[in-house]
């Protein structure tokens, strides 16, 4: 008896798995939304065991938080409301309203991850309000070298347009007509 092989593992979100089933946005943001809502959860049990656990908690709400969004985001699209067809709300994003979403969901990775860093760092610049809530007051608090200023910084200020822009798209998608 033969051993079949089995056809290998694709990772990347984006690939599509045939000419005639193409990307799927709405199960892709499910997928991420739920990961990021796990990863919060996880990161929780953790929060007491950081130096700066009041940074901790604020990385560890909003992977919750913004879990639960890029969640809300797959099942409005994936949803059919328009009275006339059973066209789902994806179909009227068109490739670029795709990339817009999906990049600017993906994004949310990196700035909840240097978030997740900084109960570790203590960073001040980025997250001022935060940093002094953790009892990092004044200029001179806080351990954080510039370095990690700068990696808090890059990903979080780049970011905010690609993400501010998801919302946008998926609501003109919603109003588009069918």
């Amino acid at each position: 008896m033969a051993s079949q092989e089995k056809p290998p593992v694709v990772f990347h979100a984006m690939k599509q798995q045939s000419p005639q089933q193409p990307f799927n946005l709405p199960l892709s943001l499910l997928r991420h939304g739920a990961a990021l809502i796990g990863f919060g959860l996880l990161f929780g049990c953790i929060v007491p065991l950081t130096p700066y656990p009041r940074l901790a908690l604020t990385a560890h709400m909003q992977f919750a938080i913004e879990g639960t969004m890029v969640a809300a985001a797959g099942a409005s699209l994936n949803s059919t409301p328009f009275r006339s067809s059973n066209k789902k709300v994806v179909d009227n994003l068109g490739r670029r309203g795709i990339n817009v979403v999906y990049y600017g969901i993906v994004g949310i990775w990196v700035t909840l991850l240097s978030e997740a860093a900084n109960a570790w760092w203590g960073t001040r610049w980025v997250l001022p309000i935060a940093h002094e809530a953790a009892g990092l007051l004044g200029a001179g608090a806080g351990p954080a070298k510039y370095w990690m200023e700068m990696v808090v910084a890059v990903a979080h200020y780049p970011l905010a347009v690609p993400l501010a822009l998801v919302w946008p798209t998926i609501t003109m998608a919603l109003f588009a007509t069918d």
